[in-house]
């Protein structure tokens, strides 16, 4: 079950802000479960090979096998697959002699740099407790418990 929220985009433009308020509700929900964070990075290279900039593609939170965010609970599949659909756009987008690389990794943190946009804190809470609120999340937090 997919839910749209609107004001701030969680999918493309917003995803850390959400994961990054979602991580202290779980936390509470889930006190002996390891959550972190599930990134997708990129960075893109000029034709010297040097890092022109650092991407953050996309944000999960990671708990137990799931991964999580605004549009549900997902596999670790969704975000391999989700890596690789954004290369497939950049390659188009990537200028002859320039590069780019992808990877995914768990962290605890995501790096302050990203946190470069203005993102409705008040409307952030309330859209982060109107989705813990939905069915398939509490199916998967009374699993977890």
């Amino acid at each position: 079950m997919e839910q749209t929220f609107f004001g701030n985009d969680y999918q493309f433009g917003h995803c850390h802000y959400f994961a990054k308020y979602l991580i202290k509700v779980f936390q509470e929900l889930l006190p002996n479960e390891e959550i972190n964070y599930h990134l997708i990075l990129a960075e893109r290279l000029d034709d010297d090979n040097e890092n022109i900039d650092d991407v953050l593609v996309h944000v999960y939170l990671k708990v137990g096998d799931y991964l999580i965010d605004s549009e549900g609970i997902h596999t670790i599949d969704v975000a391999s697959e989700r890596e690789k659909e954004w290369a497939d756009r950049e390659m188009d987008l990537t200028p002859d002699g320039y590069d780019f690389s992808t990877w995914e990794e768990s962290r605890d943190e995501i790096p302050e740099m990203f946190f470069n946009r203005f993102c409705s804190t008040k409307k952030l809470k309330q859209d982060v407790i109107d989705f813990v609120k939905r069915q398939d999340v509490q199916e998967v937090i009374q699993k977890l418990k």
